[in-house]
């Protein structure tokens, strides 16, 4: 076994996401983050000379994925130049008339279907298996198909599904880090959520969560792992640092507006409560609560910041001021 492998670990980038709640320009202004972010990704694996990325399903949308971005996509993978590893997620199955099964890859490309799963690299000393999707819901896999760590080699399984939670059902590949520890792998690269984590009861497991984030339910900053294992007395160490990929940061505030004399207080209000934020990066939701009789209408207020920012939706959940039936 080679002392280290270094390898770039990322999930759920969503090519060509449809962006539904805004049309337009909006919607391929999304789209265009998303392709960003994902070459934040490619130019970090040529920077730091790693040896492999990893893509642990969900790289784009089947239903809106479109021949041009797939154009794109062939090229930029091209020019990485080293291994990459792909697992299709719920997003983007393994079906039959998927760009998976029906696409000419290039040839530094590696899909582990459920038809193929496991993978050898030779001249990295890595061996591979590919836990994906076939159809758009799956229950719960079958471990004992698994192959079993290969002695002398790193051994990755990718997995996009759902561990140690339950409110999924059976739907996306439940499993529980008990479940997975008995495969007695050294990394496990885990898709599916889109936001980061790193503190499962598995030994080196990570979820990178989405590089570019998609809605208001995945706040913060997001990004990728690199990851490095390193072999130390016959026991694999991983090392993983999170780097920044995101064009945009999702921010949800709540004001209450309460007591407020007028619209334009409301308005200072808001402009207070955004201070300090990236009109041009940060995609901004401003939930309004409190008891006010001033007569809310969103849109009106919306168009008082559009000219400056990017997106910035109000949300009224206000009440009446004097509600006689409480």
């Amino acid at each position: 076994m080679l002392n280290a492998l270094k390898f770039v670990h990322c999930a759920d980038i969503h090519l060509d996401a449809p962006f539904s709640e805004r049309s337009g320009r909006y919607s391929e202004s999304r789209r265009k983050d998303i392709r960003n972010a994902f070459m934040n990704i490619l130019n970090f694996v040529k920077e730091e000379n790693a040896d492999l990325l990893l893509i642990s399903g969900d790289l784009y949308e089947h239903r809106y994925i479109t021949r041009k971005t797939m154009d794109w996509l062939h090229m930029v993978l091209a020019g990485v130049r080293v291994p990459v590893v792909i697992i299709p997620g719920n997003h983007d199955p393994y079906l039959m008339n998927s760009w998976y099964k029906n696409w000419d890859w290039p040839s530094n490309v590696n899909l582990l279907s459920p038809e193929h799963p496991y993978l050898v690299l030779e001249d990295k000393q890595v061996s591979l298996y590919g836990l994906g999707f076939s159809a758009f819901k799956e229950g719960k896999p079958d471990l004992s198909a698994v192959k079993p760590p290969q002695q002398g080699y790193f051994n990755i399984l990718m997995l996009h599904g759902t561990l140690d939670m339950d409110f999924t059902g059976e739907a996306y590949k439940p499993l529980t880090s008990e479940e997975l520890a008995g495969l007695g792998y050294d990394y496990y690269a885990l898709g599916h959520f889109h936001n980061m984590r790193t503190d499962y009861p598995l030994k080196n497991a990570a979820n990178p969560g989405s590089p570019e984030p998609l809605g208001f339910d995945e706040p913060g900053v997001h990004g990728a792992f690199f990851v490095t294992l390193t072999a130390e007395n016959k026991e694999v160490k991983a090392e993983i640092r999170r780097f920044d990929t995101a064009i945009r940061v999702y921010h949800e505030k709540t004001l209450d507006i309460t007591g407020s004399r007028n619209l334009e207080e409301v308005k200072i209000r808001i402009l207070g409560l955004i201070e300090g934020m990236n009109p041009r990066r940060d995609l901004v939701r401003i939930v309004l609560k409190g008891r006010t009789d001033l007569g809310i209408e969103p849109r009106i207020l919306e168009e008082a910041y559009a000219e400056d920012w990017l997106y910035l939706k109000i949300k009224d959940e206000t009440q009446k001021a004097f509600d006689m039936e409480s």
